[in-house]
């Protein structure tokens, strides 16, 4: 019965997520405002921009070859995103991975450490067919120290 249970609040949970419960929510993290625990949150595409002047593009998704929440695999997978860094006049372009085999979860840009929290959606959490364009990041930005 327990087991049971336990499968219902999973098939619950992956319906929500597919049917965009507390979109509100979501949406709001995606306008580029900090969260609570001072990520910030970019669509793909989109470019938030700090009131210092700074920006942060999330670019492109490179791969998402992670394992389905789903499934059951013999290797984790990875994500890679490419990502857009304007500070001034300077602008970089910087990729950052989760693959096992060499993780660049960090990058120090432009004077800036941006850390890779997650990609969203993951894999396999989605009733419908996920498009490139519902991707967004989580990272977080703070000054390098020198």
């Amino acid at each position: 019965m327990k087991k049971a249970l336990g499968i219902i609040g999973i098939f619950v949970a992956i319906v929500c997520v597919g049917m965009s419960c507390g979109k509100e929510e979501i949406n709001s993290v995606l306008e580029g405002t900090e969260t609570a625990s001072d990520t910030l949150a970019i669509k793909l595409g989109e470019t938030i921009t700090s009131t210092g002047g700074e920006q942060l593009t999330f670019k492109k998704l490179v791969e998402d070859s992670r394992c389905p929440a789903n499934a059951m695999c013999i290797w984790q997978g990875m994500v890679t995103v490419e990502m857009q860094a304007r500070v001034g006049s300077k602008t970089e372009t910087f990729t950052l991975t989760t693959n096992p085999q060499d993780p660049k979860t960090s990058a120090v840009v432009l004077g800036y450490e941006i850390t890779l929290v997650n990609v969203f959606p993951y894999p396999g959490t989605s009733i419908e067919e996920v498009q490139e364009s519902d991707y967004w990041v989580e990272v977080t930005a703070v000054k390098a120290s020198n």
